[in-house]
């Protein structure tokens, strides 16, 4: 199965696959166990991409079709930085995916005018009742967190 897929406003390929073994009386299909392969253009069938990996770096194997879809997706949206980003105060419930789980670089305003760029991965944020994001927290490489709102958010950028 071939799925095209719109991951953080870029193009994305799935394939999902069955297991195939090769025994002695030639090439054995698993009915139960699934592969899946992520790819930047379209799949062909000599190159269906890259496998989906465990977090430890091993080839993903899923016990249905639908783990191994929400598995490689979850994948995507954590690992594919946006094309550009947003003014911060344009992120919301729908679009904030693009930026969790990432590092990144955040301006944020202190004591007025002050800008500190902080870098780390946003790993937590707390949605206002309109939707739109409240506060967040971001973790450093030293493992430190800091808890800024939006309303402090200058800018988003690549780290």
């Amino acid at each position: 199965m071939h799925e095209k897929l719109l991951i953080n406003r870029n193009t994305k390929y799935l394939t999902i696959d069955n297991v195939r073994i090769k025994t002695r009386s030639g090439i054995e299909e698993r009915s139960n166990q699934f592969v899946a392969f992520v790819k930047d253009t379209a799949p062909t069938e000599v190159n269906l991409g890259e496998q989906v990996k465990t977090d430890d770096g091993q080839n993903a194997i899923f016990t249905s079709f639908e783990e191994a879809r929400n598995s490689a997706i979850l994948s995507l949206e954590r690992s594919t930085y946006p094309p550009d980003f947003f003014h911060p105060l344009i992120y919301s419930k729908d679009n904030i995916s693009e930026i969790m789980h990432k590092y990144l670089a955040f301006d944020i305003v202190n004591n007025g005018d002050e800008i500190e760029t902080v870098f780390g991965i946003m790993t937590k944020c707390v949605f206002s009742v309109s939707m739109t994001p409240g506060r967040f927290t971001i973790v450093t490489e030293g493992g430190k967190t800091k808890q800024p709102n939006f309303l402090e958010l200058k800018a988003i950028r690549r780290a």
